[in-house]
């Protein structure tokens, strides 16, 4: 009767235990749940924004892009004489499709459609411009009268919206006036909803208000008019929940409206691991009760009759982790003793093989090859995480399917390892196949054999080597460019030596004869020998343009910086060519900024530079005429710019400069003597400097040709980079 008494007051004790531990928990958990609300309407709101901020990423690309375009000198003559070189040059359909631009639209400063042009980003083919959209083009909505007049925002085409961005064309200087409106539009399609949503890795829909809407954005959407531009969450349903914000059209009412939905797993975790404290709660109260009663309990129950219990109660639960707690030094506490050293040598041995079970798994499940463990039977009875997440599933739902017909096992892996063979043969099988999408594959599959050498399965690997097989095939295609531009470097080389020795013999033969050293000639004799000598010079100087070239393009060129002064080496080309400026009646004069005295830099290619920009300024110049050099300091570049109030160049002959081999006036009427070479040499001189080149010439008014290079360059032998400098066409 005693022992009952006990028992109940255990019983009363560890009631009394749990009530107090749930009423704790209750109020912590509805506390802990309301924090957990919290930080899920604030990590969606961080999301939702970071799928705003994408949005607007693309809508600032697009009005970066129309202000570039539409502050350029080009197009800002273009909107006048409308010339063709403009539209080749520069409104092809890959240049719209390059900048990710549906539509393109010139106006004039009257609202007149001056040029327009629509195309598919996608396949780079023109379609018909929306009729709806050159309405509002008539009804002046994009027309912009002062310089600062921008426009942006959605339309609401007929096809898709489109994202619209306007700006006043202008010169390059951004000045005035205004000539007409530039508009470019990108469609907000299906497409770019689908780069959203990778580029975010979100769930984003996209509503237009002008059409029927989902009734959850058709109730947004009433609370954004009283709410503008604020992005509104509220949870669509257990395990979702979702953020809305509006996107403007371009007279600042909504247009569309997005949202952006996402798994509710901080709430959702939040809630999971409340629930499982409150578990916890639940057993150490019912572990504390059993603890107590225990104790009490040993206080009166024979010695004898726990062991028995506690044997029975680690057999019938196989726990292999409680030790019997006796005290004493008699028999029962040495059987205790070895009870409890049975135990402990069953639970180390046990431990040990869960451990080597998870150090398999943890080795199989860190390798980036796909493992599957195929049975006889063809079906699946491990995977490893590779290939769980190839197949998009878990281990549990992959257990016992088949691999020949299993939906979404990768089953088109399977096909190319020939599991019967294997099975029937019990040979290893490996190799490479493709699939239908054009990646490479490499399969191993190894069968697993029992005591009795019985197969009891197949372990196959799968390894995606489609990386591997694009690096070996560019490699190969390097290794052929390199050969090829060894042997080209090479056969310029030779030939430039060939043609450089019998050429200097011409020349040296030549000059000798028009000196009379020999005897005195008469005047056709003077004539022809002065014309043998510089013809050969001429070809050679072709020579030395060629083999020079081909080093630049070869990216063997290496320049040697020195710091020299610059109003010397100007004046050293300046005397170079008087000679033949006089000839002419050409006065050449130079102009240094004060602030500028040296520069570091290739000291020959500086003056191969300056020859070459004053050569074309002789040669190009009427009698009589002015040549200035002018150099300047701009920033950390010295500008230097040769200028000259000859003949000028036509504007359609302006895209030949800079090409080797080309020149302004044709072969056939050809009255200036010239490679072609020497401004192409200047710009890529100038490039392997880390400088640029610019011009701007007009008919019957003279050229201006300048190029700019660091004042001071810390690399000693910077190497051809080729890499692309901006060309200012002022």
């Amino acid at each position: 009767m005693f022992g009952i008494d006990i028992s109940k007051k255990v019983f009363i004790i560890t009631i009394l235990i749990f009530a107090i531990l749930t009423a704790t928990f209750a109020f912590t958990y509805n506390m802990q749940l309301s924090n957990f609300l919290g930080l899920e309407q604030s990590d969606t709101l961080k999301n939702v924004d970071r799928v705003r901020n994408v949005i607007l990423t693309e809508q600032n690309y697009l009005d970066n892009m129309v202000q570039d375009w539409a502050c350029w000198d080009d197009t800002y003559r273009f909107i006048d004489d409308r010339n063709q070189g403009y539209i080749n040059v520069n409104l092809q359909n890959q240049t719209l499709a390059g900048l990710k631009v549906n539509l393109m639209l010139f106006l004039n400063d009257t609202g007149s459609v001056v040029y327009v042009k629509s195309i598919d980003i996608e396949t780079g083919q023109e379609k018909p411009v929306p009729e709806e959209l050159l309405i509002m083009v008539e009804n002046g909505a994009f027309s912009s009268k002062s310089e600062n007049d921008s426009i942006s925002g959605y339309i609401l085409l007929n096809e898709n919206p489109m994202f619209i961005s306007c700006h006043p064309i202008l010169t390059t200087t951004y000045e005035g006036p205004v000539k007409g409106t530039l508009i470019f539009g990108r469609y907000f399609d299906s497409a770019l909803l689908n780069d959203f949503k990778e580029t975010t890795c979100s769930s984003i829909s996209m509503y237009r208000v002008d059409r029927g809407m989902p009734s959850d954005f058709e109730a947004e959407l009433q609370n954004f008019s009283r709410s503008p531009e604020k992005t509104i969450v509220t949870p669509l349903d257990e395990k979702r929940i979702a953020g809305y914000f509006e996107l403007m059209d371009i007279s600042g009412q909504p247009a569309l409206i997005m949202r952006a939905d996402f798994p509710r797993d901080l709430y959702l975790n939040g809630a999971r691991t409340l629930n499982y404290m409150y578990f916890f709660l639940i057993l150490t109260g019912l572990m504390t009760g059993i603890g107590v009663k225990v104790a009490l309990d040993s206080l009166f129950v024979s010695r004898l009759t726990e062991v028995d219990n506690f044997v029975t109660k680690v057999r019938a639960e196989k726990d292999l982790s409680k030790r019997l707690p006796l005290t004493g030094d008699d028999e029962l506490y040495r059987l205790s003793k070895e009870i409890n050293g049975m135990l402990n040598e069953i639970d180390i041995a046990e431990q040990e093989l869960k451990a080597q079970e998870r150090e398999k798994k943890v080795i199989l499940d860190s390798l980036n090859e796909l493992a599957v463990f195929v049975s006889p039977e063809f079906r699946i009875i491990w995977a490893n995480k590779a290939a769980l997440a190839y197949m998009k599933m878990s281990l549990e739902k992959a257990k016992g399917m088949y691999v020949k017909t299993g939906q979404g096992t990768g089953g088109s892996l399977f096909e190319y390892t020939q599991l019967e063979k294997i099975f029937a043969t019990g040979n290893k099988e490996s190799g490479e196949f493709t699939l239908e999408d054009g990646n490479f594959w490499f399969f191993q599959a190894i069968p697993v054999t029992d005591d009795d050498k019985k197969i009891i399965g197949i372990l196959e690997t799968f390894r995606d080597i489609t990386e591997s097989k694009a690096i070996e095939r560019l490699l190969q295609e390097k290794q052929i460019a390199e050969v090829a531009n060894r042997t080209k470097s090479e056969f310029l080389a030779n030939m430039s030596h060939e043609l450089r020795t019998p050429l200097n013999s011409i020349i040296g033969f030549s000059d000798i004869l028009h000196q009379q050293v020999f005897g005195e000639l008469n005047e056709k004799q003077l004539r022809y020998t002065d014309n043998i000598s510089k013809s050969g010079r001429h070809l050679l100087n072709l020579i030395n343009g060629i083999l020079d070239l081909s080093k630049v393009e070869a990216g063997k060129m290496e320049l040697i910086y020195k710091e020299f002064e610059l109003a010397n080496k100007l004046n050293m080309a300046k005397n170079f060519l008087s000679p033949i400026a006089d000839q002419k009646n050409i006065k050449i004069e130079i102009d240094v900024d004060k602030n500028l005295t040296t520069i570091r830099a290739d000291e020959s290619r500086f003056i191969q530079i300056m020859y070459n920009l004053v050569d074309n300024a002789i040669k190009f110049s009427n009698k009589n005429g002015l040549i200035t050099i002018e150099a300047k300091k701009k920033g950390d570049m010295a500008e230097i710019i040769v200028s000259d109030n000859g003949i000028g160049i036509k504007v359609e002959d302006q895209n030949k400069l800079f090409k080797p081999f080309s020149q302004v006036d044709p072969f056939s009427s050809k009255k200036f003597q010239g490679t072609g070479l020497g401004l192409s040499l200047v710009k890529q001189i100038v490039n392997l400097h880390g400088g640029y080149v610019w011009f701007r010439s007009a008919p019957d008014e003279g050229s201006t040709f300048a190029f700019a290079i660091p004042i001071n360059d810390n690399k000693k032998d910077r190497k051809n980079t080729m890499s692309d400098k901006k060309e200012q066409n002022d």
